[in-house]
């Protein structure tokens, strides 16, 4: 489940992004209004803040994580009433004084989706729990010492004068 969560919050966000920096309504060859145009720059802000939060959430301890995955998930979830209720602004018209016609393009539909995947995956990641930690692959010698230091072993002697306890050594046969 964890898989799937990062997945589509991951997806998700990169389909918002992509969404909202191209043209969401286009007049002509030359004239396009990007999501971040439509929108004074509110869906863009949200998905990127979106993608801050669910960078940071990697690192954060389990309740700094439960968290920031609820705000991700609420930044996401916001940018889909954004989107939805921007509207094609009027654009100037021609030399003849009539206003160009907008014609929308399906890139405010991926936006859409794109938040609405990130809102879902920051939802289950946050039911999917922590990421568990991988064990080190090798353990530590110096901190092994401290540790054999503080059981009262002295690591100055040979391992056969080492009592079994790790206290009192043991006498050497004559």
């Amino acid at each position: 489940m964890r898989a799937l969560a990062n997945g589509l919050l991951w997806g998700g966000c990169a389909l918002a992004v992509l969404g909202a920096t191209q043209p969401w309504w286009t007049a002509g060859e030359r004239t396009s209004i990007t999501g971040g145009q439509a929108t004074s720059g509110a869906a863009l802000a949200l998905v990127l803040a979106a993608v801050a939060g669910a960078f940071l959430s990697r690192w954060l301890p389990p309740l700094g994580r439960r968290i920031v995955l609820g705000l991700v998930a609420l930044l996401a979830a916001g940018g889909v009433p954004v989107a939805l209720g921007a509207v094609a602004p009027a654009v100037p018209g021609s030399t003849l004084g009539d206003a160009l016609t907008l014609v929308a393009t399906p890139w405010r539909w991926v936006y859409v989706a794109g938040a609405a995947l990130a809102a879902v995956g920051a939802v289950l990641a946050l039911l999917a729990g922590p990421p568990r930690l991988r064990p080190a692959s090798t353990p530590d010698p110096t901190l092994d010492a401290w540790k054999a230091l503080d059981a009262g072993d002295d690591p100055t002697m040979d391992a056969g004068e080492r009592g079994v306890g790790g206290g009192e050594p043991t006498k050497r046969p004559q």
